[in-house]
């Protein structure tokens, strides 16, 4: 019980890895093991190095299996500080939301007002932009920004063009949220973005291009601010 109080107390985005089970490719993946497994061990690995924030975005999967994924990795997380983010979905995560800590919506989804009535104040709103325009229209409702895609990116087919390291930048001074770079964005590209001003930095291919990318993460957190 003491676990769970001290880690909803305070958030980090400063590590923030985004996947889903569509992520999963057969060189993650040990003997025997589901692509669910897989993605759980992995989520399960980063956590206890470190991880701030494990985003599920699971596009092509059903409410039932999203549950199950949910708890699941809540329960290999629970003793550690990374905190569980459902994409997209506000009805499951206002259903989960004893384990739930963010709920992450776009442009085309819900409004974040009517999101944010659903999940209720202690769950947290995580807002995507694409542009500097978009931020006259953010409500005060949302918690953070995650800003991209930054550069070139193979994991969204329907990105966005890249707004690049001074769009981010203008970006960033005008406005007081936390803000997470997000898209195309390496591990040698993560000093400098810190050095812009990123409150974090969310990775997906960065961090699943090897069998074994722990290492990959580990560079990462030193990278991040403390």
């Amino acid at each position: 019980m003491l676990t769970k109080i001290l880690r909803s107390q305070k958030f980090n985005y400063n590590t923030y890895f985004v996947a889903g089970i569509e992520n999963i490719r057969a060189i993650h993946m040990q003997k025997n093991e589901s692509k669910e497994d897989t993605l759980i061990r992995i989520v399960k690995d980063f956590a206890e190095n470190g991880l701030d924030v494990f985003q599920l975005r699971c596009k092509q999967s059903k409410d039932l299996d999203l549950i199950r994924y949910i708890y699941k990795i809540s329960k290999v997380i629970e003793n550690t500080n990374c905190k569980l983010c459902l994409n997209d979905n506000p009805k499951l995560a206002l259903q989960t939301k004893d384990v739930v800590d963010i709920l992450h919506i776009g442009q085309d989804d819900m409004s974040p007002e009517k999101a944010k009535d659903m999940i209720g104040t202690k769950m947290k709103l995580g807002l995507s932009i694409t542009n500097i325009s978009q931020l006259d229209k953010v409500p005060k409702c949302v918690d953070y920004l995650g800003v991209g895609p930054i550069y070139p990116t193979p994991s969204k087919n329907d990105a966005s063009l890249p707004i690049g390291e001074l769009g981010l930048q203008s970006i960033i001074l005008k406005t007081t949220l936390p803000v997470i770079a997000i898209g195309g964005i390496k591990i040698k590209n993560a000093k400098k973005l810190f050095e812009i001003g990123v409150s974090g930095i969310a990775l997906i291919s960065e961090l699943l291009k090897k069998k074994d990318n722990i290492e990959v993460f580990r560079k990462l957190k030193k990278l991040a601010k403390i």
